[in-house]
């Protein structure tokens, strides 16, 4: 009798088995239909990719998450049924290959000199055969001020790109070139660890606002000509691809007489009057700097910037296309409006990244007025 009811059990289990073979395809056809299986892949037991593949949006979570997946125990008999079948699991197809997570590397040092001499590293989450191009980010509105913190361009991550953000010493207790030597010096780092950070030392754009845009267009027009007390050999040229200057300081010596006083920011940066330090100033103007072979540059000026006209960047950009370089004047009515993912003036400078650093990301078609 005891035999007949094992001999009973182990036919409903194999009926219950087949039953299951046989409903399958229908239950994935019901869930298509309704929309559940419509976006998703399976992920067999035995997928060749890497478990670091699947989205972590996936995988368990609590309150008391910790990373780790919570331990449950199986009977034997459940184990052995898994390793028969085999598991899946359900990954929505939408996900990006680039995570919406990003990494962040906070307070990395390239001098002695402290938090004026740091910089703020953001990578793209998820996984990538390719180094990521990178993207550096000036701050300052002028010289003696500029949070490396506040970068407005760590969305990038999110198209692939690594995003550093670079601190720098303040005039006028170091006055010019010492912020052009600490922006170099940081790119110097960030060049010599690229292979460490996953990052491709080629494929590097330069991008700044006012006095950050004059260090951007300063560094990269200025990478194939001496670069005062650093040794060329510690600075290849062909790291700059692209420069972004978002109303750029091209001339110091026609900013305005408001700048020509003392007391103001162009002149405490070179240590005096700009009129009575004309050379100097010179040395500090990225127009000096303009020569064939410069890298692609994209400039963007407001007709409401008082405090920089609007002529600063026709003449910079005047000055590159007389040299055949790849130059683009993007001039915008109004105040200065935000880099921001969804802004247009994040979408042109993405659309200019993936131009200029030959990335595999379609780019977003955007409509301007701009001058060649």
């Amino acid at each position: 009798m005891l035999h007949t009811s094992h001999h009973a059990i182990k036919v409903l289990y194999s009926l219950h088995a087949i039953v299951l073979v046989l409903l399958m395809p229908t239950l994935a056809d019901a869930m298509t239909a309704v929309g559940l299986g419509k976006h998703a892949t399976r992920l067999y037991r035995d997928d060749p990719r890497p478990s670091g593949d699947v989205p972590a949006g996936v995988r368990p979570e609590s309150s008391n998450y910790s990373g780790q997946y919570p331990r449950r125990r199986v009977s034997k008999r459940a184990q052995r049924r898994l390793n028969r079948r085999g598991t899946w699991t359900v990954v929505p197809e939408d996900i990006p290959p680039q995570s919406a997570l990003r990494i962040e590397h906070r307070n990395l040092s390239y001098g002695v000199a402290g938090d004026h001499q740091q910089f703020d590293l953001y990578l793209p989450g998820g996984c990538r055969d390719e180094r990521f191009p990178l993207v550096i980010w000036f701050p300052g509105d002028d010289w003696s001020s500029g949070a490396r913190t506040s970068c407005p361009l760590t969305w990038l991550t999110h198209h692939g790109f690594a995003v550093a953000s670079i601190s720098y010493r303040p005039s006028p207790t170091h006055i010019f070139p010492a912020q052009r030597e600490d922006c170099v010096a940081a790119i110097q780092r960030l060049s010599q660890d690229a292979a460490v950070w996953g990052i491709d030392p080629t494929r590097i754009c330069i991008v700044g606002r006012a006095a950050g845009a004059h260090l951007a267009t300063l560094i990269g027009l200025d990478a194939n000509q001496n670069l005062g007390n650093l040794e060329e050999r510690d600075f290849p040229v062909h790291q700059i691809a692209a420069i972004c200057g978002i109303s750029t300081i091209a001339h110091l010596p026609t900013l305005g007489s408001d700048h020509d006083r003392a007391s103001s920011a162009a002149s405490r940066l070179i240590g005096g009057p700009l009129p009575e330090l004309r050379e100097a100033a010179l040395r500090a103007s990225p127009i000096s700097y303009a020569s064939p072979g410069d890298p692609p540059t994209l400039l963007i000026h407001h007709t409401h910037n008082t405090s920089i006209p609007v002529s600063q960047s026709e003449r910079l950009h005047a000055a590159l296309i007389s040299a055949d370089v790849d130059s683009t004047l993007i001039v915008r009515d109004g105040q200065y409006d935000s880099l921001s993912e969804n802004g247009t003036l994040g979408r042109v400078l993405l659309n200019f990244l993936n131009r200029t650093l030959d990335t595999d990301i379609n780019s977003v078609i955007v409509r301007e007025n701009v001058t060649n």
